[in-house]
């Protein structure tokens, strides 16, 4: 496996995780129950395989690509994330639900920070950038799980 396949795959991974974020969340007054929010993530969560399999098929196998696409997806995760911000879950997973945030945040920086580092050709510094988001990924999928997040589980 070549370097530019592992960019590749990483790009694909983070932009996944971090579109767990999609619009469609709303906003609320009062905390959304456990099934709600589960309901609703999981429905981003298809939505989000639907975006990386376009993503994908627009190709990227090589770090041009990755440079070129990269930035489109972190200011749609980024997006998202404002949407996220607009939930409230229920006291019960609200620790969860906070860090599942927090590593959507981090993922998202990283989706920007791997096009910069294509568009730079740092090979290096994007590889060093893969592996911690890899612990964010592994976490989010354990959160994910737990909360019977099934299609949020898929992505990773």
């Amino acid at each position: 496996m070549g370097r530019t396949s592992m960019s590749a795959r990483a790009l694909a991974a983070l932009a996944a995780l971090a579109l767990v974020l999609v619009s469609g969340c709303g906003s609320s007054s009062k905390p959304l129950t456990r099934a709600e929010l589960t309901t609703k993530a999981n429905a981003i969560c298809r939505k989000v395989n639907l975006k990386l399999q376009a993503a994908t098929k627009k190709g990227v196998g090589t770090v041009q690509q990755i440079a070129q696409i990269a930035p489109e997806l972190a200011s749609f995760e980024e997006t998202a994330l404002v949407e996220l911000g607009k939930l409230i879950p229920p006291v019960a997973v609200e620790s969860d639900w906070k860090a599942f945030v927090s590593g959507a945040q981090t993922l998202a920086e990283n989706t920007s920070k791997l096009g910069e580092y294509a568009k730079a050709n740092n090979l290096k510094r994007a590889k060093n950038l893969i592996k911690s988001s890899t612990a964010t990924q592994q976490q989010m999928v354990t959160i994910a799980k737990r909360n019977g997040l099934r299609e949020c589980e898929q992505i990773a």
